[in-house]
């Protein structure tokens, strides 16, 4: 009966994992990252928002960035998730970015250097999380922003910066 219910779970999780085939989660520098985003978007607009499963707010703003998905045409605006998680927590990051029916490529740090990286990132970020950087299509960095903010002043940010390029603002 154990190994029963332990096949049965096994099955599940391996279920679980395969059907996340739509989610690929690599470790990448930033000059990686900038590359694989370059090589990959179609957008004129770029989120990027750097994330840790261990920052209570970067988890509570999460839901509203998701959402941006949703609200604006991929021509417009793509959402890109930069976790700084370690190594061994990736199956938690990857795990919950699964939780937030998060599809895509996205990625997490790779282990090395933390203030290179903060600083190929941006030069003004503190290193403090969560990080959220509005890029154009040449990935010149348009605004940014530490700590939680909520979903209007997300919406307000991106409408702004679309509006400067005399865009469309979101799908009906």
């Amino acid at each position: 009966f154990i190994w029963e219910n332990i096949i049965i779970f096994t099955l599940i999780l391996v279920s679980i994992r395969c059907g996340s085939d739509l989610l690929n989660v690599k470790a990448v520098t930033v000059s990686e990252l900038y590359n694989n985003i370059k090589e990959n978007n179609v957008s004129s607009l770029v989120l990027l928002n750097i994330w840790s499963t261990s920052c209570i707010p970067c988890i509570e703003e999460f839901p509203y960035i998701v959402k941006l998905k949703k609200r604006y045409d991929i021509n417009k605006l793509d959402v890109v998730f930069l976790s700084t998680d370690w190594d061994e927590n990736e199956e938690a990051a990857e795990n919950f970015l699964l939780s937030q029916k998060v599809k895509g490529q996205h990625y997490r740090k790779l282990e090395g250097n933390t203030q290179e990286f903060i600083d190929d990132i941006c030069p003004s970020w503190s290193g403090a999380l969560p990080f959220t950087g509005i890029f154009n299509q040449e990935l010149n960095l348009l605004s940014f922003w530490q700590g939680k903010r909520d979903e209007k002043f997300f919406i307000s940010k991106i409408d702004s910066l679309l509006e400067t390029k005399g865009e469309i603002l979101w799908l009906e």
